[in-house]
This record gives structure tokens, C-alpha cells and sequence, in this order.
């Protein structure tokens, strides 16, 4: 009974932590799908993929041709980069997400065990994070379906039919396109585009929250466990008149608990490295280039589009915070777990045991980090850093072009 009691209270717990993320990632099939599942989820899961793929496509490809074959002014040119690298970088973070289907559900099950496993106090840990996590996602599905939605329907809609000097009637799309073969402005054509433009935004925006959902998701579960991991180094001198073979179980728990950590951790740096590197990228651009249109609308007394641009600014801002904060968390809970290592009453324990210690403390001061491609490390500096490059490049746009 005991057993079933803490597998249901697990699977309760699962539901809470993953409420937000996991609908926001199965509806574009990048929620791992588990091997008992059935073959009609599979094959709806196999259907969205292609869904998912063809909005992408439909959104960049159409859009490339515009820029490149079409559009002559510089400053437009310019202004349509902005969808076309954030749809690029989505697409492949879409595609990194599913690569790694395999690793996600092996760290679902891990957090599953956990919940499992844990005691009532552990609980109240893993909980208090997996609210914090929600809260992330949650906010990030906010601001980036607010400001995202706005700019591909109340900015098109709000420009109405644009008449040229040659007398031809213009019906801006959410995202300029160009067809060889095919007449974007005829009816039902630009209807029917207008609203797979708008679905294809649905989809980036699932991407984004999902992916930053997912990290906060993992990487706040591991600072839970590396909390319990000081709480075991601190009960393991709390008492003087331990027992030699109390004392070794205690120490081998904590070996135990961290080699579980470090396998944790790597699994999760193998998820998210290059889905941060992506975002990383895609953020440090469209801060830039949301600036430089905020600036142009300025210029032009556009108080809507400005309003539009300033919260689609504030979202990409948003999104790239999120990921180096849980970055700056996991990078502070690593720090507290190296003082807690030396800082314990080692002196109370037998010779024996204190050079079991050595272990402990060389493998709390090698802290983990979460990273980006290898190459740069998620923390508040590096935001910091980004803010100051996307100003830099912005500082070239306005004098350049």
C-alpha cells in the first residue's frame, strides 16, 4: 500500500511540475512519446512532426525568396531578417528536441524516481522548485504569444490594403512572401496564407516557451538535488556517537547521491547546450534588430507598431534572462554545496572517514555548469554580455543603414 501511495503521489507531482510545459510541447510532438504508448499516438505524434516542419518551412523558404528576389529597399530587407532568423533558429532548435527525445525521457524518468523516493521533506524541495519552473514557463508562454500574435495580426491588419503607384492592390501578410507559381494576393490564396503564417507563429512561440520550460524543468530539479545533497553532508556529522557502519552508510549515500547528480547534470547539458546556443544566438540578434525597428517606427510616429515591437523586444529579452538565470541558479547551488563539503564538522569523525572526505570535497568543488555549444557559460554575466553586444551591433545598424 505504501508503494502505491508513493507511486500515486509521484505521478501527482509529475502532472504539477510538467502542467504547463508538456501541453505546450506535445502540441508540436516534441513531448517524448513513452514505447507503451499506443500506435495511434504515435502516428499523431508522427503527423505533427510533419505539421510542425511545413509551417517552418512555409514561414522561411517564401520569405528568403521575398528578401532576396523581390524586395530592392534595404531597410525592409532588413526588417524581414528579424522573423527569418528567429524562425531559424527555432527550427532548429524543433529539431535538436526531438534528436534528443530519448535523453528527455531519460531525465523525466530520473525526476519521476526522485519523487518516488523521496521523504516528505525532500518533497517540500523538489516542489518549491518545480513551482518556480512552472511560473518560468508560464510567463515565457505569456509574453512571447502576447507580443508574437500582435505582430502577425494587429500589424498586418492595421496596415489595410497598400495601393502602388502602378495601381496594383497590396494585402500585407504577416510575413512578406514570394511564390513562383503562385499569386499570394488572389482569394482564398491570402486568406489561406495569412492564417498558416499565423499558425507557423504558433508554433516558434511553442518551441521557445517549450525548450526554456524544459531546461528550467531540469535544471531546477537538479539544484533540488544538489540541496539535499548539503542537507546529507550536514546529518553526517550531526551526531558524535555514530557508529563506524552508520557513518560509512551515510557517506556512502552522499557518493551515491552525488554520482547520480553528475550523471543528471550531464544528461542535461547533452539536452540543452545547443537548444541555449540557439537561443542564445537568436536572442542577441533580435534584441538587436527589434531595437533598430523600435528606432525606424520612432522615426516614422508609429505608436502602435512601436508599442507592438517594444513588447516582442521585452519577450526576446525575456526569454534569453530566463535561461541564464536557471544558469546563475544551478551555478550558486554548486557553490553552496563546495563551502558546505569543507565546511562540515570533519573533526568529529575517525582518520578513516575524514579520507573518505577527500572524494566528498574534490567532487562538490567540480561544479557542473549549464553551457551553450561548449562555449559559453549560462549566467547572469553572460546576460549582461549579450545586452551589451545586441547595443554594440545596434550602434553599427543605425549608422550604417
Amino acid at each position: 500500500m505504501e508503494n502505491i501511495s508513493a507511486l500515486t503521489k509521484a505521478e501527482e507531482d509529475m502532472k504539477y511540475a510538467t502542467r504547463f510545459v508538456k501541453p505546450i510541447l506535445g502540441v508540436v510532438g516534441a513531448w517524448p512519446v513513452s514505447s507503451s504508448s499506443s500506435s495511434f499516438s504515435k502516428i499523431l505524434t508522427r503527423i505533427e512532426h510533419i505539421l510542425t516542419y511545413f509551417l517552418f518551412l512555409l514561414l522561411m523558404v517564401p520569405t528568403l525568396m521575398h528578401v532576396f528576389l523581390k524586395e530592392t529597399n534595404n531597410k525592409i530587407r532588413l526588417k524581414l531578417m528579424g522573423p527569418i532568423i528567429n524562425c531559424s533558429m527555432q527550427f532548429c532548435a524543433y529539431t535538436i528536441l526531438l534528436c534528443r527525445a530519448n535523453e528527455i525521457q531519460n531525465g523525466l524518468n530520473v525526476i519521476k524516481q526522485d519523487w518516488i523516493t523521496a521523504t516528505e521533506e525532500n518533497r517540500l524541495i523538489f516542489r518549491s522548485k518545480a513551482k518556480i519552473a512552472r511560473r518560468v514557463v508560464l510567463t515565457v508562454a505569456i509574453t512571447m504569444y502576447g507580443g508574437g500574435l500582435c505582430y502577425r495580426t494587429v500589424l498586418p491588419l492595421l496596415k489595410g490594403t497598400i495601393v502602388t503607384p502602378g495601381n496594383v492592390t497590396i494585402r500585407p501578410l504577416p510575413c512578406p512572401s514570394y511564390f513562383v507559381i503562385l499569386d499570394e494576393q488572389k482569394s482564398p490564396n491570402y486568406e489561406i496564407l495569412f492564417v498558416l503564417q499565423v499558425m507557423a507563429g504558433f508554433v516558434i512561440y511553442a518551441v521557445i516557451s517549450g525548450s526554456c520550460g524544459l531546461s528550467a524543468l531540469f535544471v531546477l530539479h537538479a539544484c533540488s538535488m544538489l540541496s539535499i545533497l548539503v542537507d546529507k553532508m550536514k546529518a553526517l556529522v550531526d551526531t558524535r556517537d555514530m557508529s563506524d557502519t552508520m557513518v560509512q552508510r551515510r557517506i556512502m549515500d552522499i557518493v551515491e547521491h552525488q554520482t547520480k547528480i553528475k550523471g543528471f547534470l550531464k544528461n542535461i547539458e547533452t539536452i540543452t547546450q545547443y537548444v541555449c546556443l540557439s537561443e542564445m544566438i537568436c536572442g542577441t540578434s533580435l534584441v538587436c534588430l527589434v531595437g533598430y525597428y523600435i528606432v525606424m517606427e520612432w522615426e516614422n510616429n508609429n505608436a502602435t507598431a512601436v508599442l507592438i515591437y517594444s513588447t516582442i523586444q521585452i519577450s526576446c529579452t525575456f526569454s534569453v534572462f530566463i535561461l541564464c538565470y536557471i544558469g546563475q541558479l544551478l551555478v550558486d547551488e554548486n557553490r553552496i554545496v563546495g563551502q558546505a563539503s569543507y565546511m562540515i564538522n570533519w573533526y568529529y569523525l575517525s582518520r578513516k572517514h575524514m579520507r573518505s572526505l577527500i572524494l566528498i570535497i574534490a567532487m562538490s568543488n567540480y561544479p557542473m555548469k549549464l553551457m551553450a555549444g561548449k562555449m559559453v557559460e549560462m549566467s547572469l554575466a553572460t546576460f549582461t554580455d549579450v545586452m551589451k553586444m545586441s547595443m554594440g551591433y545596434l550602434n553599427i545598424l543605425r549608422n550604417v543603414i
